[in-house]
């Protein structure tokens, strides 16, 4: 969403509830400029409250001078800041917005406070001009006097030094909630709590000494019923012409609705506004407060929560029906823990989160993560829509005190992440181990964008030799990072490129960068690469292929292109459509990663295809089998014949040994790649 969509939103919303004379285009135009700095707030580092609060000043200066304005906007911008352009990609967003309102309500409230200053301090000085002016312009001051005195919406009081009413406006009354706009109450001081008597009645006494400043604070007045108004008390004296108190002048401004307002926002703050739960500040905070507190908890467990593929729900019935469900995962959830000291969450999106402080009638891990999902798949309808639910769990049971909420996050989100690759309604206890190796994975993967800018990932290549008579007849393009803990070879490369969204652009620049540096070599090699699944499967593969091979001034059998059979057996994919395409342009297609998956013979029965190369996973478990004779090992020294017969060459690639060599010799393969039959290299190693 652009800013001048959320401007046209807002103003729209506030057309209800407010008149602003203002042209509508002018107004949006102010919103679009204020929506451009809280965005520039937003993503400042560190973060400037000034800058929202300066915005909240220009907001007011527009006509947004009412609580309702304030709770409106910021229910609008709450909803929609997130999807904002610019905005929406943060990290941290959830806490950086909370600071940005948090600020904004209290730019709101200060700006109309000085506001209403400006309309005090005016009565004040019409008071003073009252009796210091001349003659010929006492009736002016006293005309401007009673039109700020009858009409403002602050309360005003005229008093003589021991509290007895000379003059009270309607304001005061109102605020008071008197009938009829009148006070009814003689002396000023029957509105002050009995607490506060005392204290207010020296604070007035003060205001007798020559040069002393008014005085103004947050105080509560007594109303008619007995109950109590939150007001700002303000109070100034008036003097004779020789100084001599005479009279006390106090305003009240009612601050009720504010302090509502206030309370509403730090609500809003630490509450999901679709399902009520608190959100996941809230729940960091209760964590934290079960971790270390003043009560910390002897035992607790979290649990974690993702519903699988709830994007098929949003995407298929619409949203109408996945916030339902939402909603009724959030219930379902609380009253599962009712029972439980316990604090639901959601955090964002379909995460959920449950607290547990253990006690004795607490069930062990297994059994709440069990009956989680066994409570999520009862249907809710929606319509005559039935849908359910089932949610894959991280568990973490008694952690360690000095570790951090957002630590302890962390690691269920990694937990999560390893849980569902292994398919839906899984469940798993969060590993110290595990996740120690997944966060080095995954660190590795957050720099590889840089380490490709920098020029750290080069190009190496390895040559695919002929089994029968061991001459060369490709050579493979391989990735390698010159990373400053040490040089990180193919494999370690491609598994941090599954973890970032680099895949395309990688593959794109691996084959060209390839087919460049090969041209030039002396016989010129057959060039292998094998693309990613992202890149098999790209609407402008053929397109960039050709431009490769124009470029570099190859022919298409200077190059043999590897599919992955993940992206041929993809439904509805395009890398079967740019197979064809390749094959008819005169190229050679692999097929790797073959001898995994059921479609595997599919694809090489009903696709043109060159040759297959084996799956890592068969070649490394053949290189561990216990005996020749396991049903895995016989049915792999069948399946080669059987290819080779239907005129399909196999290769082998990680022969790194000369008895894995000799193995898939007997069995017949073609060819075989790996360190036994040559190391990888520069392409200058290939002349």
């Amino acid at each position: 969403m652009d800013r001048s969509e959320l401007a046209r939103e807002w103003a729209g919303a506030l057309e209800q509830i407010i008149y602003i004379a203002r042209a509508r285009e002018d107004v949006e135009s102010g919103l679009i400029n204020a929506l451009g700095e809280l965005a520039d707030a937003t993503c400042g580092e560190p973060f400037d409250a000034t800058l929202v609060t300066a915005t909240a000043d220009r907001l007011v200066e527009l006509g947004l001078t009412s609580p309702e304005c304030v709770d409106l906007s910021i229910k609008v911008l709450g909803a929609q800041m997130p999807k904002l352009s610019g905005v929406a990609d943060l990290d941290g967003l959830p806490g950086r917005l909370v600071l940005v309102f948090g600020a904004l309500a209290r730019g709101f409230a200060e700006s109309m406070r000085h506001r209403l200053s400006e309309e005090q301090e005016a009565l004040t000085l019409a008071l003073i001009r009252a009796r210091e002016n001349a003659e010929s312009a006492l009736r002016d001051s006293e005309a401007r006097f009673e039109e700020i005195f009858s009409t403002s919406s602050v309360g005003m009081a005229i008093t003589d030094l021991d509290f007895d009413v000379i003059r009270s406006n309607r304001a005061l009354a109102n605020i008071l909630e008197h009938k009829g706009g009148k006070l009814a109450v003689t002396r000023l001081d029957e509105i002050f709590r009995p607490d506060d008597l005392d204290y207010l009645r020296l604070r007035y006494q003060v205001l007798h000494e020559e040069g002393s400043p008014p005085f103004r604070e947050r105080r509560s007045l007594r109303k008619s019923d007995g109950e109590e108004a939150l007001v700002f008390l303000s109070a100034s004296v008036l003097r004779d012409p020789d100084g001599t108190p005479r009279y006390y002048v106090t305003t009240v401004e009612d601050v009720s609705e504010r302090h509502f307002l206030e309370s509403q926002l730090r609500f809003q703050s630490i509450t999901d506004a679709l399902t009520g739960l608190p959100n996941r500040q809230r729940f960091e905070g209760r964590l934290e407060e079960a971790l270390s507190g003043k009560n910390a908890a002897e035992e607790l467990t979290i649990l974690h929560l993702d519903l699988d593929r709830f994007h098929a729900v949003n995407d298929g019935l619409g949203r109408e029906v996945g916030d339902r469900l939402l909603q009724t995962v959030a219930s379902r959830l609380s009253d599962m823990f009712t029972e439980e000291k316990a604090t639901v969450a959601r955090f964002d999106g379909d995460e959920f989160g449950v607290l547990v402080e253990h006690q004795p009638s607490t069930p062990p891990c297994a059994v709440m993560a069990m009956r989680i999902n066994e409570e999520l798949a009862e249907p809710v309808f929606v319509g005559n829509q039935g849908v359910a639910a089932t949610a894959t769990i991280a568990v973490l049971h008694d952690p360690k005190p000095d570790l951090t909420p957002s630590d302890l996050l962390r690691a269920t989100d990694i937990t999560l992440r390893r849980l569902k690759a292994g398919g839906r309604r899984q469940w798993g206890m969060v590993d110290e181990q595990q996740n120690a190796t997944d966060r080095e994975r995954l660190n590795l993967a957050s720099t590889m964008p840089g380490a490709w800018e920098n020029g750290e990932i080069e190009l190496e290549y390895q040559p695919l030799v002929s089994v029968p008579d061991r001459n060369v007849v490709a050579v493979q393009a391989l990735l390698r990072w010159n990373h400053a803990d040490g040089s990180l070879d193919h494999e370690r490369c491609l598994q941090a490129l599954a973890e970032t969204g680099l895949s395309l652009p990688i593959g794109r620049w691996m084959l060209s960068r390839a087919c460049e540096e090969l041209k030039s070599l002396p016989g010129r090699p057959v060039l292998y690469v094998e693309l990613p699944k992202e890149l098999a499967g790209d609407q402008d593969l053929v397109a960039t292929v050709q431009a490769v091979l124009s470029d570099a001034g190859l022919a298409p059998k200077d190059l043999r292109i590897g599919m992955p059979v993940q992206a041929l057996c993809t439904p509805d994919g395009m890398a079967e459509d740019n197979l064809e395409v390749l094959v008819d342009l005169g190229l050679s297609v692999v097929l790797y990663e073959f001898g995994t998956t059921s479609g595997d013979l599919g694809c090489l029965e009903d696709l043109r295809i060159y040759s297959v190369k084996m799956a890592t996973r068969v070649v490394n478990r053949i290189a561990n089998r216990s005996s020749d004779e396991t049903l895995f090992t016989r049915v792999i020294r069948d399946l080669v014949p059987l290819v080779r017969g239907d005129g399909t060459p196999v290769i082998v690639g990680d022969i790194d040994t000369a008895e894995q060599f000799d193995w898939w010799r007997q069995v017949g393969v073609d060819a075989v790649i790996g360190d036994y039959t040559g190391a990888p290299g520069p392409a200058t190693s290939l002349t």
